[in-house]
């Protein structure tokens, strides 16, 4: 392998190599120091103890996402759309005015800046907050989050103005009941916002208190419709996430069961349907899949890597297209042999229940892996 090449797949942001996996981990180790050294920074005692351990670390993590940042640079058009689509040039401008340029640029430009500029070195590790920008390249599914705010806008500014709405009703008549009694409070509708908005959020703060029973009365109305509000915020969002979260693991699977052999010949309407019954899993080098003797409630499909299956006299190698552990599942014994992941590996699961299910519904391919079962037990693998 060239180096130009280790280091393409380094940068993979969702690299399944060595390097990747690697990277991933100093990465994560760098931005939880990094931060560490931020927040103690402030602290005089252990800015006084310990200030030349904090400058560097502040210093290394600055030089890494530094280096970092040329490299995907450097390496843009190998990265991105070219040099089949963009030129070299246009790559690198695209990824420099792309969102992940930009806060790779942000992770130690600002800062590196201040540190040499400013005399304050905690003041001038402040600028290291915008490392919390990085902790989303290592959380891929909190893009979902900005996917489920657009597809539920809608209902959400519909609560939002009903929100308002209260709002500013209950600052009104806050003012109306209140505004005699305590002017220094609620002697206008802007001041007697402050205590609606502390009210609805059901925060509470008790420096504004309503003090006539009807005040009251209005408090426990507002405060109720404080719960209610948010209750439909969370209810809109947490719904619109779990059908985000559904999606995109479908389409994950779905790209997973087109490359399985077997299911290649299947139609749009049955992939989905076989789909909904298998689970991805991914194992490292060494793991063991399956054991002799443990209960047989799940098949494997395997979609990327290489799996052994211990058994005698020689192991039994498979890869990319095959299954394993239908024999236990068909004949509900044990298992037979160890199934041990010779190299990083992606398999699908399909588990007793929805086996049974797939039988029910497309007998032929429940046919081919009792085929395969009975062949297996005949040789004795």
């Amino acid at each position: 392998m060239s180096a130009k090449t280790f280091i393409v797949e380094t940068l993979q942001l969702e690299g399944s190599s060595r390097s990747a996996r690697a990277l991933h981990m100093v990465h994560g180790v760098a931005l939880s120091l990094g931060m560490v050294a931020v927040v103690l920074g402030t602290v005089t005692s252990v800015t006084a103890a310990a200030g030349t351990l904090l400058a560097a670390v502040t210093y290394a993590v600055v030089l890494l996402f530094a280096v970092e940042y040329w490299l995907r640079l450097a390496f843009a058009p190998e990265l991105g759309l070219a040099p089949d689509v963009l030129s070299p040039g246009e790559a690198r401008l695209r990824w420099v005015t792309s969102s992940a340029g930009i806060i790779d640029l942000l992770a130690w430009l600002p800062l590196l800046v201040a540190l040499l500029v400013m005399s304050d070195a905690a003041h001038a590790r402040l600028f290291g907050t915008f490392w919390i920008l990085k902790f989303g390249r290592h959380a891929p599914r909190l893009g979902v989050l900005g996917r489920v705010l657009r597809q539920a806008r809608e209902p959400l500014l519909a609560v939002f103005v009903a929100f308002l709405a209260v709002l500013l009703v209950a600052a009104v008549l806050a003012y109306v009941i209140e505004a005699p009694g305590q002017p220094e409070t609620f002697g206008s509708v802007p001041q007697a916002l402050w205590w609606a908005i502390a009210t609805l959020t059901t925060t509470g703060y008790g420096d504004a208190v309503p003090q006539t029973p009807l005040g009251r009365f209005l408090a426990g109305g507002v405060m109720v419709c404080g719960i209610l509000v948010f209750a439909l915020w969370a209810g809109i969002l947490a719904t619109e996430f779990a059908k985000e979260m559904r999606r995109h693991d479908f389409l994950k699977t779905w790209d997973l069961v087109a490359k399985v052999p077997y299911f290649e010949k299947l139609e749009a309407v049955t992939i989905a349907e076989v789909v909904h019954l298998l689970k991805p899993i991914e194992f490292t080098p060494g793991a063991v899949v399956v054991r002799r003797g443990a209960p047989g409630d799940c098949m494997y499909f395997i979609v990327e890597g290489e799996i052994e299956i211990q058994v005698k006299p020689e192991p039994v190698i498979l890869g990319p297209g095959s299954f394993f552990g239908e024999i236990a599942l068909i004949t509900g014994g044990a298992r037979t042999a160890t199934a041990v992941a010779r190299r990083p590996s992606v398999l699908l699961a399909l588990d007793i229940v929805h086996f049974r299910e797939l039988a029910a519904t497309r007998p032929d391919l429940t046919a081919a892996i009792d085929a395969e079962a009975k062949r297996r037990v005949l040789q004795g693998t």
